[in-house]
């Protein structure tokens, strides 16, 4: 009778421990998931099209949505005339007035932002873009292209990205030739290019 009732209090133990067991919250043995960043590729581009071709490499590697920077007074078109005006636009800080993106600022986590280098500075289309955008609480990757002469774009792009918010990270220079017969030739080296795209690439939030 006595090894009965041993055997029952056992049985009981077991079973209300193991019931305890059930009940207590488990511990979490996987972290939160991280998502990819809804990214933007918003850039300018105007002569050889150098800008253009990287904020292009960039999506096609990345994905994400690409707006090109058009300024509602359209530049001359003859090329000297377009690059007299360009450097009295960027000596006086000119901010020309931009098209709708057609896209909402608020619905990106990061935005990159490609600009050609205008007698040592930031394009004035690019500067408008800066200026007139909140990026608070958003990621701006900002990437110039030049045939030689860099100036102070990065800094300056990093700079008022800033003024107006953003987190700047990952900014990048890609210089292409000078020579007037081939423009478009990139002289930085194509493995720096891909390097950096999969360093955005592998960008969680």
């Amino acid at each position: 009778m006595m090894k009965r009732l041993i055997g029952m209090a056992i049985l009981l133990f077991t079973c209300t421990v193991g019931l305890q067991a059930c009940s207590l919250p488990q511990k979490k043995t996987n972290q939160a998931t991280k998502k990819d960043m809804k990214t933007l590729i918003v850039y300018f581009s105007f002569t050889a099209g150098n800008t253009k071709t990287i904020a292009e490499k960039i999506q096609k590697e990345i994905g994400g949505d690409i707006v090109r920077l058009e300024t509602v007074k359209p530049y001359p078109k003859d090329y000297e005339t377009a690059v007299s005006q360009g450097q009295h636009e960027v000596e006086r800080r000119y901010k020309p007035e931009l098209k709708p993106l057609g896209v909402d600022l608020k619905d990106y986590d990061r935005i990159i932002v490609g600009s050609p280098t205008w007698w040592y500075k930031m394009a004035p289309a690019v500067l408008t873009f800066l200026s007139s955008n909140d990026f608070t609480g958003k990621e701006v990757v900002p990437f110039m292209t030049n045939a030689g002469w860099p100036g102070t774009v990065i800094k300056d792009m990093t700079a008022e990205a800033k003024r107006h918010g953003a987190t700047v990270s990952d900014a990048h220079e890609f210089r292409f030739s000078s020579n007037s017969t081939h423009y478009d030739k990139m002289e930085t080296p194509e493995s720096e290019l891909t390097q950096w795209i999969n360093q955005l690439k592998n960008k969680r939030l």
